[in-house]
């Protein structure tokens, strides 16, 4: 956790140790690395989860904006595989689980910085799995839908700017479709099932689409193809 203050009752389990850790912050990695081989002396499995959305118009986002999407979403995953290959190389083993997102497959509006850090995930995950396989390291990716989560809440921060009204009124429509659509969302028990099966399948398995929706796009877009697919997007959601 990057406040370990903030770890409430998970303090209380007996089989969960918690550590200080900030995927954009090399160090950090490092330090909890150290921490966790001196207390368990090995290392079996990473799951790569941290990561927030940079959502509205892409013009008003900001070079900041820009610089934390790739650090957290992007650079956070590839320093963490960075840090932890070297124990996973030493025993010829390991898996690593990126979690990547509907949005790692399929594009949506307003969401280009999230979507490009996704497809980032997507493409670097099945990159190294090449070089990795011969070494007995494992690279999956999971791929969730819309869940009941935070994410929807707290990890999403909208770009705006007074002076670009050209944007406002599809930003404002997005904002509220997503706050209308966030109670219905399903139970992130079927993500957390999902990660557990990736972690303990045996197979060369590398994705594991999670969610209704995840499904449902995905599905449409390989019907359609991808040409249609763009077009049906702006007519749903923009025009």
């Amino acid at each position: 956790m990057r406040n370990i203050e903030k770890a409430g009752t998970l303090k209380e389990h007996s089989n969960i140790s918690i550590y200080q850790l900030d995927v954009t912050d090399t160090d950090s990695i490092q330090n909890a690395k150290d921490a966790i081989l001196n207390d368990f002396g090995k290392i079996d499995v990473i799951v790569n989860n941290a990561g927030f959305g940079c959502y509205g118009a892409f013009e008003p986002t900001t070079e900041s904006e820009i610089d934390r999407q790739i650090a957290v979403n992007i650079k956070g995953v590839m320093m963490m595989t960075k840090v932890f290959l070297s124990h996973f190389r030493k025993y010829r083993a390991g898996l690593f689980i990126n979690i990547s997102s509907i949005a790692g497959l399929v594009s949506y509006p307003l969401a280009s910085m999230y979507v490009c850090s996704k497809w980032a995930v997507e493409g670097f995950t099945e990159a190294i799995s090449y070089e990795l396989r011969p070494l007995n390291i494992r690279v999956k990716l999971v791929e969730p839908g819309g869940f009941k989560t935070n994410f929807q809440l707290e990890g999403i921060s909208w770009s705006h700017d007074e002076s670009m009204p050209e944007y406002h009124k599809a930003t404002q429509k997005t904002i509220e479709t997503r706050a209308q659509r966030q109670p219905e969302m399903p139970d992130p028990i079927a993500v957390a099932e999902k990660i557990f099966q990736a972690a303990n399948d045996d197979s060369d398995r590398f994705r594991y689409l999670v969610g209704d929706d995840a499904e449902s796009y995905f599905s449409k877009r390989k019907e359609i193809g991808a040409e249609e697919y763009v077009e049906m997007t702006y007519q749903n959601f923009i025009k």
